[in-house]
Order: C-alpha cells, then sequence, then structure tokens
C-alpha cells in the first residue's frame, strides 16, 4: 500500500504555519501603512479644506470691499447731480445710498475680524465714513440752487478728496486681502497636490497588499488542488487496500474454521477411541494439540470481529451508553459473579454511533479489567464521565476542525494489575501481549478493536497505568454528530 506523501507535496517553499504567518504580516503591516497614511490624508483634507474656505473668506473680503467702492461711487454720482439739479430723485438715491454705507462697513468688519491688520484698517474706514457721512446727510437737506458758483466748486473738490480718501483706504485693504489669498491659494493647491499623491500611495499600498496575497492564495490554491489529487489517489487506493484487507480476513478465516474443525473433531475421535492404549506423553501431546486449537479458535473468531470493524456501510444513531453498560453487564454476569466484580456506573451520556461496536467497546474493557485483576482481590471498576473542549483532547492538532468541538471523556478505571507507563501506547497494537500466555489467555487483539472502535467514531482512547496500582482508560466521543461532516 503506498504511503500517503508525496515528494512534490513535500516541497512547499512555504508550509501551512509559514503561509499563515506570512499572510497575517502582510495584513498588519498593510493596515498599519493603511491606518498612518489615512491619518495623514485625513490631515492633509482638513488643511486643504481650510484653506479653501480661507480663500473663498478672501473671495467675500474683497467683494464687500468692491460693494462699498460701488457704493462710494453712487453716492458720489448722485450727490453731483443734486448737487446741479436739486431734483428729488437724485436726492432720494443719494440719501438711499448713504444709508447703505454703514451697513456693508459692519459686514466687512465681520468677515475681517480675524485679522488684525484688517480690523485696524476696518477702524479707520469706519472713522472716516463717520463724518463723510454726516456732511452728505447735511448736504442733502439743504438747496443747492441757492450755493454760489464759489460754494458749488469747494463742495465737488472736498466730495472728491474724501470720496478718494476712503477708496484709498479700501485699496489698502483690498491690496492686503490679495496677498493674503494669493498665500491660501498657494497653501490650498499645495495640499491638493499632496492629496493627490497619497490618494496613488494608499491605492499602491492596498494593491500591494492585494497582489501579494493573490499571489501567496494562488499559490496555495495550486498546491492544495496537487494536494487534492494526490490525497484522492491514496484514499482511493486504502479503500481498496481496505476492502482487500478486509476480505481477505473474512475469507481467510473461514477457510480456517474448515480444517481447525477438522483438527478438534479428530483430536476429541481419538482421545475418545484410543484413551486406554494411549502412553501418558501422548495424551499430553493430544491435549496441548487441544488447547492450541482453541486458541486458534479464538484467534480467528476475534480477527473475523475485528475485520468486520472496517465495514463503513452502518448508519449511525443515538446510542445510550447506560443502556450498553448494562447490557455488557448482562452478557458479562457469569465473570461478574465469578470474581465478585464491583462496577459503578455514574449516569453516562447518549451519543451518536454504532450500538453494536460500543458494546463490543466496553465489553473489551471490562472483561480486561476483571480478567487482569489482582489474585486475591476482587475487581472494582469505575466508570464517569466529563465535557471536555477539542483543543483539550490527545493528539489534536492546532487550528483542526476539533478545537471547536466539545467531547465527552468517558473514564474506566480499575483495581487490576495494571501495567508499566511505557506500554500505555503499545497494548492497543494487535497482536501485543505484555503477558504470557499461560498466566492470561487471550488474543491480544481486544485494545485493538477498542481503538479500532473509537476510531470509527472520530474519537480518541488512551491509557493510563502503573503496575500495580490498576490501569485508567480515558475515552474521548464528540459530543456534536460529526458523522455527516
Amino acid at each position: 500500500m503506498n504511503k500517503l506523501t508525496s515528494p512534490r507535496l513535500l516541497s512547499r517553499t512555504l508550509n501551512e504555519d509559514q503561509l499563515s504567518w506570512a499572510i497575517r504580516f502582510l495584513f498588519v503591516i498593510s493596515v498599519i501603512l493603511i491606518i498612518i497614511l489615512s491619518f495623514s490624508y485625513h490631515s492633509i483634507n482638513r488643511e486643504l479644506i481650510y484653506f479653501s474656505e480661507r480663500v473663498d473668506h478672501s473671495h467675500k473680503v474683497l467683494d464687500k470691499i468692491n460693494e462699498i467702492n460701488i457704493n462710494l461711487y453712487e453716492v458720489t454720482y448722485y450727490g453731483r447731480g443734486y448737487l446741479i439739479l436739486a431734483d428729488s430723485t437724485n436726492r432720494r438715491q443719494l440719501v438711499s445710498k448713504v444709508h447703505k454705507l454703514p451697513l456693508r462697513t459692519k459686514e466687512l468688519a465681520w468677515l475681517v475680524k480675524d485679522n488684525n491688520a484688517q480690523i485696524i484698517k476696518t477702524k479707520a474706514l469706519i472713522n472716516a465714513l463717520l463724518p463723510y457721512r454726516q456732511k452728505i446727510m447735511r448736504f442733502a437737506v439743504e438747496n443747492p440752487l441757492e450755493y454760489t458758483a464759489a460754494r458749488r466748486t469747494t463742495l465737488l473738490r472736498n466730495g472728491t478728496t474724501s470720496t478718494q480718501q476712503v477708496r484709498n483706504m479700501l485699496d489698502e485693504m483690498a491690496l492686503i486681502e490679495h496677498k493674503l489669498m494669493t498665500t491660501r491659494v498657494q497653501s490650498r493647491n499645495n495640499y491638493k497636490q499632496q492629496i493627490f499623491r497619497f490618494n496613488w500611495v494608499i491605492m499602491g499600498v492596498a494593491l500591494a497588499f492585494l497582489l501579494s496575497s493573490f499571489i501567496l492564495l494562488e499559490r496555495e490554491l495550486k498546491r492544495n488542488k496537487l494536494y487534492k489529487f494526490e490525497l484522492e489517489k491514496k484514499v482511493e487506493n486504502l479503500n481498496r487496500s481496505n476492502n482487500e484487507l478486509e476480505q481477505f480476513a473474512y475469507v481467510a478465516s473461514h477457510d480456517l474454521q474448515e480444517p481447525l474443525r477438522k483438527i478438534r473433531s479428530f483430536t476429541d475421535l481419538l482421545v475418545a477411541k484410543s484413551k486406554s492404549t494411549l502412553s501418558v506423553e501422548a495424551g499430553l501431546m493430544l491435549e496441548k494439540i487441544e488447547k492450541s486449537a482453541i486458541r486458534m479458535q479464538l484467534l480467528i473468531d476475534d480477527l473475523l470481529l475485528f475485520s468486520r470493524l472496517i465495514d463503513n456501510t452502518l448508519e449511525a444513531e443515538a446510542v445510550d451508553l447506560n443502556g450498553v453498560i448494562r447490557e455488557v453487564k448482562s452478557s458479562l454476569s457469569e465473570s461478574i459473579r465469578e470474581t465478585s466484580a464491583t462496577i459503578h456506573t455514574s449516569y453516562l451520556p447518549t451519543v451518536i454511533g454504532y450500538p453494536s461496536q460500543l458494546i463490543q467497546l466496553f465489553q473489551n474493557l471490562i472483561s480486561n479489567s476483571i480478567k487482569y485483576s489482582k489474585e486475591g482481590m476482587s475487581p472494582m471498576i469505575d466508570i464517569s464521565y466529563t465535557e471536555v473542549p477539542g483543543h483539550q483532547t490527545p493528539h489534536a492538532r492546532p487550528r483542526s476542525s476539533t478545537d471547536e468541538t466539545t467531547f465527552y471523556c468517558i473514564t474506566l478505571k480499575d483495581n487490576g494489575i495494571g501495567f508499566k507507563k511505557e506500554y500505555a501506547e503499545k497494548i492497543f497494537v494487535i497482536f501485543q501481549r505484555l503477558h504470557s500466555q499461560e498466566k492470561f489467555q487471550g488474543s491480544g487483539i481486544g485494545l485493538a478493536i477498542c481503538r479500532k472502535v473509537i476510531s470509527n467514531h472520530k474519537g480518541y482512547i488512551v491509557s493510563e497505568g502503573e503496575e500495580g496500582q490498576g490501569a485508567k482508560f480515558y475515552i474521548y466521543l464528540p459530543k456534536e454528530n460529526l458523522f455527516t461532516r
């Protein structure tokens, strides 16, 4: 039978643990980089928003300065018209435009409240506009037609000077705001470029992680595909070998039955017919032949029983282990009575499995405890159970599917002769015996059958022993139904 290994499967550059750690490393590094870049991106984006708002704010300030300039132009225009024509239309427009100046200067003051230089300029502007407005309002209640030519010329010159003074202040404020806006636009554009670069960096990091993960996973998928193909072949070969082994054991056992029966029959016939004429030595030989034939019969029966455990056509069902123990006690009632054995059983759970196999399991274990009891001491057997998580079971592999499975740990403890600790695993090997046939009869298959039964139930069995101190067997059976997985 071929081994379940292949040089191609063993020539991996990364095993499962290394691949897992490589993916975790890539993931952690990528997450750290993305977090750092995201914080930087957030900071840059916040600055970009800030400077964009500042640029918009500068536009609002410049627009407001421009509105005041237009307002001043309108005041001058309607003031001259009123001075020349002294009509009600120009007067009404003049008063209306003058009244708008305080509101617009207040709006300008509110817009530049975070700029000390502009605040100073705005205060100066307000101080200059106050007497300018008062002069206009006095002029608006007078009749310009009563003015002399010299008076009119003086008013026009003074009005032009006052207006130009205010406009100069506004121009200075506009110049300051233009410089400030230029700086803000440059900062905004710089952060725009950084945002663009960071977008590419984050995209590059994400793509690098995805590409690396894809390469690793794609390589592993190819290996798993090869592994699956190889495994299917090995399983197919293993199943074929098991079927052949089952057929061989069954046929060989049946073929051995016939000559064995003849040996025993002719031995019995020879003893019956020639008992008086046989010598003592011949009688001893015939007795040894009879014992060997009986032992051979027992061995064949156990081989047949072991071969039947390979049958995978049985349907699993719910099995009450309390009922199993009762049936085993009934089957072993004669041995229990002869040895005065005491079997103490706590309440046991119901498991999913094969009833006949579980009966065979406990029958072999209890009969062994009775058989290997101390001379002159009645056997005492205690059976109990606890629940344990899958990762605490023996032989559990890291990150295996049994990690999340709960197991019933059934403990069978006796007060027999026990065994040395180094034999804890050897006793489950088929045909392995720790004692001579003359001292304890048996085929050496009983505990091998127990391990096979537990394997069929997707569990584990381990033993502990100390010479002269009895033995313990720990049977791990899954609490959940694993037969459909």
